[in-house]
């Protein structure tokens, strides 16, 4: 069971009740991460250099940690099993200019552009629940 509420503002000294209820099981469908979490994505292994692996259970914000190197390219994110559901979306938070998200039949950017981070930009993507990202918007 979960108990969902708004957030509650109260002055002095009387703690909020908020008046909760139960979500109906015949029409709530609740999946993934419930809340938004920072977590960092580290660069894939050289033998696959382009493919990023973010970790989907931890949050749906990543920083970006280049290790050093920021001069990097993404070309597909979790391309295998480990896909995030559909509907899903994140933002990659790049700490350091230089690295490129390629647009791709994979990762569908705005204009056909690739995105090229500057000093803390982001971009945020939506998952098409199969191995494409469509992006929501950018901040560069």
């Amino acid at each position: 069971d979960v108990d969902l509420t708004a957030p509650t503002l109260t002055f002095g000294q009387a703690p909020a009740t908020p008046g909760a209820s139960l979500m109906s099981s015949s029409g709530a469908k609740m999946s993934g991460t419930l809340t938004m979490a920072v977590a960092t994505a580290l660069p894939p292994p050289a033998s696959t250099p382009y493919y990023w692996s973010l970790p989907k259970n931890e949050g749906n914000m990543f920083k970006m940690d280049m290790q050093g190197d920021p001069n990097r390219t993404i070309i597909r994110i979790n391309h295998g099993a480990d896909r995030f559901a559909r509907g899903t979306v994140i933002t990659l938070l790049f700490a350091d200019g230089g690295t490129t998200l390629k647009h791709s039949a994979y990762i569908q950017l705005k204009n056909n552009s690739n995105f090229v981070s500057v000093p803390n930009s982001s971009i945020t993507l939506m998952s098409n629940g199969d191995p494409t990202w469509v992006e929501i918007s950018r901040n560069n």
